[in-house]
């Protein structure tokens, strides 16, 4: 596992990610055969203006042996009282052509499920469930400010029966606000149910957010 202090990075999985740890063992550096994810993004179209495309990333830098050097992240900018479909994008971008990441989370999607932590958030809105993107146990806050995000899956496995996925998703937003955006993939291998429980974590990392 690889573990950065606020901001953390986490994959492995059977045939995309070698090896297996939890968030609290010794960290070691993501990679597939000898590749390394290096980019995670997030492009978000407005429902109601194709032309309206926002993106974040975040990046890491890896020496030779594999570890990470450096990292930097951008900010998700949305619009106020907005929708937008979005998309998570994993590449690495240390092989050429670049290697789609995507695509092979894509292949595995009935072992794999992304979740969304919008914060701040309130008590109210920390909802979990089958249908809940969102990660039990956040700490909530009684009085705000919120961030005025709210996260919603949009497509599914070819589990029966299907459950979500995450690669795809629709955020929809209240009036201007800002805070962090947490993104965790679950890797459930023969175990996934809709749940956060099962399995353990192959991502994990956070965006700042801003709608205005």
């Amino acid at each position: 596992m690889l573990k950065l202090k606020n901001l953390t990075f986490v994959l492995w999985g059977t045939l995309l990610f070698l090896g297996g740890c939890t968030k609290e063992e010794q960290a070691v550096a993501p990679t597939i055969a000898n590749e390394s994810l290096t980019t995670v993004i997030l492009k978000a179209t407005n429902t109601a203006d194709a032309a309206d495309t926002t993106s974040c990333r975040y990046k890491f830098t890896f020496d030779s042996q594999g570890n990470v050097t450096s990292s930097d992240s951008t900010p998700l900018n949305l619009k106020a009282n907005a929708t937008y479909a979005v998309a998570v994008q994993l590449y690495d971008e240390l092989q050429s052509p670049v290697f789609d990441v995507s695509a092979e989370i894509k292949e595995r999607q009935n072992y794999h499920l992304f979740f969304f932590q919008p914060t701040p958030i309130s008590p109210a809105n920390l909802v979990t469930g089958l249908t809940s993107p969102y990660i039990p146990g956040t700490a909530t806050s009684a009085t705000g400010p919120y961030l005025n995000l709210s996260v919603a899956r949009t497509d599914h496995d070819t589990n029966n029966p299907a459950y979500e996925l995450g690669l795809a998703d629709k955020f929809t937003t209240g009036e201007a606000s800002s805070g962090n955006l947490e993104v965790v993939l679950r890797h459930q291998p023969n175990a996934k149910n809709g749940t956060y429980a099962p399995g353990s974590t192959d991502l994990d990392v956070s965006y700042k957010v801003i709608i205005k």
